[in-house]
């Protein structure tokens, strides 16, 4: 065999050689060296400070500090990381009442912090101290895990661990309405009192409420701020917020929150907030308005009195009724009720009139109702009532008095004048106007006055043509008067009928028989002489 060959066999081993050389390397290294270790959980809360009377959410953080007890570093994240965290924390026997129950946390790797809300409710008669709760955890994890051998081996671990809570002696307050005067629709004062209830005086209060629902205002805003010098353990003080609640909000309680800031002994500057204020509004201001009487009628003055009834919840001031726009036209539309107390009530009455264009019919008047509230704002109501209207008629009527005249007759024509209103009637002038064939020369004539219901009598003299047919002929009557209030109105022209009959011709004239009677006693006074 020639040296050729052997050289290529040998370099063909070499390379065969160093191929399995590095394959079983690699597979070395595909294949990572066991590890064996676990977590170590420990369990920390920041802020452990409460108060009495409050219900605080504990910050508890659970830090996992892994440990590997052997094996490669690089995979020290198998063993360390705790699977399937599970918090439950207890009372140890402290008066702290734990109201949040077993909380998931899942999967805590080393040197990572879960961080858990604990809810704790401090008792109101709690004392000062610091008081312990028990923290159990339970969780998962890898111990030892070797690859090459297929070898893995998991635990389960309960863990219990102490954390401490203080119920601390500082200032904290407690705060309830003690007054108010605020009425659904209306403005008015809220008073609240504010009590310290810690164990250590408070300085440089700054009392904050805060509402709780857009239909309650605190002043110009949704909030207000008070203020207290100071407050030593036990004491209270009063403070008040002026208060507001729009007119479609319900008669109900309105919840508040109030917080207060202080400065402690130590000159620390503290806040205690969340503290919750209730407010219940009075009802709404509501009057009853009724009309109890009307003297109304088309065209003429009359009244409308009634009754207005305060329904309370409160007493108010300085009642007034006003008289909207309408069919009636009241002289004075103000009418000055006064005071009224919840429950009392009061009459009014309005005089005025009804066009004469009006419809006698049932009228809508809108009576508004301005009171001065109990926290001197000036507030007013509306109601609408229904006021009758009588139909219209004439306020003077007149009828003849036997009103029968010959043709060619001089006469008297007597009328009955009568007042139909119902109060009195002044200066009732009538003016007479005829037409041939009848004729007047006195046509005017006045009643002083007339009561209402009242009749009265005048007198026209009256000639009728001695040519006039029989017939009946009328008369015009002007009617004026001066109502109560002074005002002269012209009333409505009346108009009566004058009946003329045919005269009676073997009738004799009374001067003729005033002519004989002359004749005879002439006569007569010269027979005598004769005679004698």
């Amino acid at each position: 065999m020639s040296r050729q060959p052997l050289r290529v066999l040998a370099v063909v081993a070499v390379v065969a050689l160093l191929v399995g050389t590095l394959a079983g390397l690699a597979v070395a290294q595909e294949e990572p060296p066991f590890v064996r270790g676990e977590p170590e959980l420990d369990v920390y809360v920041p802020d452990s400070t409460v108060s009495p009377g409050t219900t605080t959410d504990l910050t508890v953080q659970i830090a996992n500090d892994g440990d590997v007890e052997a094996g490669s570093d690089a995979r020290r994240a198998t063993v360390t990381t705790a699977r399937s965290v599970v918090i439950d924390v207890r009372n140890d026997g402290s008066p702290l009442v734990v109201e949040t129950g077993r909380f998931a946390v899942g999967s805590i790797g080393e040197g990572a912090v879960r961080e858990v809300p604990v809810s704790v409710r401090v008792p109101a008669d709690a004392k000062p101290g610091r008081y312990s709760l028990d923290v159990r955890l339970e969780y998962s994890h890898t111990f030892l895990s070797a690859p090459r051998s297929g070898v893995v081996q998991d635990r389960s671990r309960t863990l219990t661990e102490s954390i401490g809570v203080t119920v601390d002696d500082a200032p904290r307050f407690a705060m309830r309405t003690v007054d108010t005067d605020v009425q659904v629709g209306d403005s008015g004062t809220l008073a609240a009192n504010v009590t310290n209830v810690g164990g250590e005086p408070a300085r440089d209060l700054s009392v904050e409420l805060a509402a709780n629902s857009p239909d309650v205002a605190l002043g110009e805003t949704e909030r207000n701020t008070a203020r207290i010098d100071r407050l030593d353990p036990g004491e209270n003080a009063t403070v008040r917020f002026p208060a507001s609640v729009d007119a479609d909000a319900a008669a109900e309680s309105f919840g508040l929150t109030g917080s207060v800031r202080y400065t402690d002994v130590d000159g620390i500057r503290g806040v205690h907030e969340g503290i919750p204020v209730g407010l219940r509004p009075r009802a709404e201001q509501s009057f009853s308005v009724a009309v109890d009487d009307s003297t109304l009628r088309v065209g003429e003055n009359g009244t409308v009195s009634g009754t207005i009834r305060n329904d309370g919840p409160s007493d108010v001031d300085g009642v007034v009724l006003a008289v909207g726009d309408g069919a009636f036209a009241p002289r004075s539309p103000r009418y000055a009720v006064g005071d009224l107390d919840a429950g009392e009530s009061a009459a009014f009455r309005f005089r005025g009139e009804v066009p004469a264009g009006a419809d006698s019919v049932p009228q809508q008047v809108v009576l508004s109702t301005s009171y001065r509230s109990a926290a001197d704002t000036v507030r007013t109501t509306r109601e609408a009532v229904r006021v009758p209207v009588a139909e219209r008629r004439d306020a003077v009527t007149v009828s003849p008095v036997d009103a029968e005249f010959a043709a060619g007759e001089d006469g008297v024509l007597r009328l009955d004048v009568t007042n139909r209103r119902d109060v009195e009637l002044r200066d009732v002038e009538l003016r007479l106007a005829v037409d041939q064939p009848l004729e007047s020369e006195f046509r005017t004539t006045v009643v002083p006055s007339l009561a209402p219901g009242e009749t009265g009598r005048v007198a026209f003299d009256l000639a009728v043509d001695g040519e006039a047919p029989a017939s009946r002929y009328p008369a015009s009557v002007e009617i004026s008067y001066t109502d109560p209030d002074g005002v002269r109105v012209t009333g409505d022209t009346a108009t009566v009928a004058a009946s003329v009959v045919e005269s009676s011709g073997g009738e004799v004239p009374i001067e003729s028989a005033v002519l004989i009677v002359l004749l005879l006693l002439v006569a007569a006074g010269a027979w005598w002489f004769y005679v004698r």
